[in-house]
This record gives structure tokens, sequence and C-alpha cells, in this order.
């Protein structure tokens, strides 16, 4: 009997360890997709409130990579509200990105802290901490479950991997994370984001629309649904551009006062 039980503990250790390399080599894939050296696009963000009304935003967006990750820069430019608010993240291999806000209104820039990445980013459902670039050192993983449909006409015939990724930062917002990993082209399709305070499922991001754009996938339809609020944000990209040249003086904190 105890050889059993031994014989059994072996077994599940090692199920587990296989499962754990399974998740590993899925998230690898993932993050070893090819990055363009920079992207800039148009966008438009729609607010929609629990009750459906909706506000809509209109903002450009650049990105930069760098040996560091992907800095971005993006500029809002209506409605009047929200009508020159910038905002910048500098990215840091293996530390926390620098992030700061202008607020026009103010002509003040405002450093976002780390303990401060869990608030909505100009009240959308993303938080700053969404909007920092992820490395895959930055999580450990364990896989779940493969072969898996999303239940949405937008990922019609693609299966998936289904992966759990725990964050290591003590500053992330959730405990973990379920991604769902295409087979085909091991892109994100979708995430499910767990509260670090109760482990409620917060928020969940589908990647509804995802464009080749000279050998880059671009997610330029991003639908982040806040499950507890039960508020929506959807973002659309267009005019999108890889490799273009996106100047390098972008990326700066003097560029946000100007």
């Amino acid at each position: 009997m105890k050889r059993q039980v031994i014989a059994g503990l072996c077994i599940a250790l090692a199920a587990t360890a296989f499962a754990d390399a399974r998740g590993d080599e899925i998230a690898q894939a993932y993050y070893g997709l090819p990055k363009a050296a920079d992207t800039k696009a148009k966008a438009t963000m729609t607010l929609i409130d629990k009750a459906g009304s909706k506000k809509t935003r209109q903002l450009e967006i650049n990105y930069r990579q760098t040996g560091e990750g992907k800095d971005a820069y993006i500029l809002f430019s209506s409605p009047a509200d929200v009508a020159g608010t910038k905002f910048l993240t500098i990215a840091h291999k293996g530390a926390d990105a620098d992030q700061r806000l202008y607020l026009p209104a103010l002509k003040k820039t405002r450093k976002i802290s780390s303990s401060g990445k869990d608030a909505a980013f100009v009240n959308s459902d993303f938080y700053f901490y969404d909007l920092e670039d992820k490395a895959f050192d930055d999580n450990s993983y364990a896989f779940i479950a493969g072969d898996l449909s999303i239940d949405d006409p937008a990922f019609a015939g693609m299966k998936f991997d289904k992966i759990e990724m725990k964050p290591k930062a003590a500053a992330s917002p959730y405990a973990r994370t379920i991604a769902y990993v295409n087979q085909a082209d091991h892109f994100v399709y979708k995430l499910e984001c767990y509260d670090k305070k109760d482990g409620a499922l917060l928020k969940t991001f589908l990647f509804v629309k995802v464009e080749s754009v000279k050998g880059h996938l671009i997610p330029t339809k991003t639908q982040v649904t806040s499950n507890k609020s039960g508020t929506k944000t959807i973002l659309e990209m267009s005019e999108v551009q890889v490799d273009s040249g996106v100047k390098a003086e972008l990326f700066s904190e003097k560029n946000l006062e100007k």
C-alpha cells in the first residue's frame, strides 16, 4: 500500500511538471512572436456604462520596441474634455515601467506610482497596469487544457490552449490570469483576470480582431469587460503602420508638456 501511495504521488508530480513545462512552451511561443520596431495608428475608444450608454474618444497610439521592452506614447484628440491628454510608458526590463500622464487642464504631468497602477486609465476599463509591456519572465505558467473553443463568432473555427499565468510582481492587481492561446498562430485572443483582493473574476479581455501587418499580429479591436461593474471599453485601431520610423524623441517626458 505504501509503495502504491508513493507511486501515485510520483505520477501526480510528474504530471504537474509536464503541465508546467507545456505551459511554459505555449507562453514562450506567444512572447516569441515577431515584434515590430515601431507601430503607429489612429484609434477610437468607446466607453460603455452598465446601462449601455456610450462615450467615444479619438486618440493616436505610438509604440516602439527597445532592448528594455515596448514604449508607448498616446495622445487624445477629442472630445474636448480629454483633448490634449498625453500618456507615456517607458519600459524597463525586469522592473516596473515608468508611466506618466499629462493633464492639459492642469498643465501638469503626473507620475503613476507602482501602487497606483490598478487605477482606471482615463476612466476606461483599462488599468495603467494593463498598458505596460509584459515579458515571459514576468509570470509563472501552468497548462490547463487544450483544443478549446471561445464562445464568440469572432473566434469561429479556432482552437485554443488554456494556460494560467501568475504574476511575479507584487504591484499586479491580478492574482492570476487565464489566457487562451490560438494553436494556429500562438496569439492570445482572450484573457480572464482574477482580482488579487478576493480571487473573483475581475476583467475579461477579448482581442476580437487581430490583423497581420507586415508579418506582425496586431490586435485592431480589443474589448475589455469589467465583470464586477458591468462596464465595457472597446478600443479599435485604424490606419495601422508598422516599421515606419516613429521618432525616438516622441517617447520623452519633455514631449508630454509641449
